[in-house]
């Protein structure tokens, strides 16, 4: 039973993460997200927390 809730609290944890990074990514100026070849946002998120 641990092992269902450690599982789901992490997922959790790096849905959180994601939506943190994302939202990050969004408020950087577009030139400068270009000048660091971030073209998809959501892409960028999810590789940042996910691999």
């Amino acid at each position: 039973m641990t092992t269902l809730i450690s599982t789901l609290l992490d997922a959790a944890r790096k849905q959180a993460r994601y939506r943190r990074t994302r939202a990050e990514l969004a408020r950087l100026p577009l030139d400068t997200r270009l000048d660091n070849d971030i073209y998809d946002i959501d892409e960028t998120a999810r590789r940042a927390i996910w691999g």
